[in-house]
This record gives structure tokens, sequence and C-alpha cells, in this order.
């Protein structure tokens, strides 16, 4: 069982042709307690395990390389993503779900794209 669910939302202006993107930026890191609730929603949205990209921000990079315990379920979520995941979760946490989508969707309408990359500790 996890004891730590780590979310952090990045961010990066849309690629113009034909330039290539820019690089992602950390924008906010989220937590949610207890991470096992969240690990489960993923599970049953099908959501868990996909993995994280190759081209993760310096600052999320930076945070899962020193991680202190073994880093499990690395997903990547997008904002539309979250709105799957929110039956799957206790009522408790759906407000808070609810914030995540909302900062995303605010920073998608600034012109950027947004994505949330998550992994659990143990």
């Amino acid at each position: 069982m996890p004891t730590l669910a780590v979310i952090f939302c990045e961010t990066r202006p849309h690629p113009a042709e034909p330039a290539p993107p820019a690089e992602w930026t950390g924008e906010a890191r989220f937590l949610l307690d207890p991470p096992g609730d969240l690990l489960a929603a993923l599970q049953a949205a099908q959501l868990h395990d996909r993995g994280h990209p190759d081209d993760l921000s310096v600052q999320v990079s930076a945070e899962a390389l020193f991680e202190d315990g073994e880093i499990i379920g690395r997903t990547t979520l997008s904002a539309a993503d979250l709105a799957t995941l929110t039956p799957h979760l206790p009522e408790l946490h759906h407000a808070r779900l609810l914030a995540w989508a909302a900062f995303a969707y605010a920073l998608e309408g600034q012109g950027l794209e947004a994505r949330l990359v998550a992994w659990f500790v143990r």
C-alpha cells in the first residue's frame, strides 16, 4: 500500500509549427490523503500505470529522482481524465479533483498545454 500520492501539474506553451515544442515546466504539486484512495480509483478507471513521458519537466524529474521510497503507479493524466476518475473516488475527494481540473483548464485557457503527472511512494 502506498504511503504517499504525488501529483504534479506541468505546462508548456502550445507548440508552434514548425518550431519544436517548448519544455514542460512544473506549475503545482498536489497531494491526496490517503493515497490508496487515488491508486484504487486510477485502477478502477483504467487510468493507472500509463507511465511517465520522456519529456518531464526538470522540477518533476528531480522530485522523482530524489524520492526516498519505492515509486510505483506512474501515470500521466489530462484535465479531462479527472472527470473519468472522480466517480471512482470517495465523495470527500471530489471537490479536490474538481479544483485540480479547474486549475489545469485555467492554464489551458491561457494558451498552455497542461498535464498531471502522478506517482505513488511506498
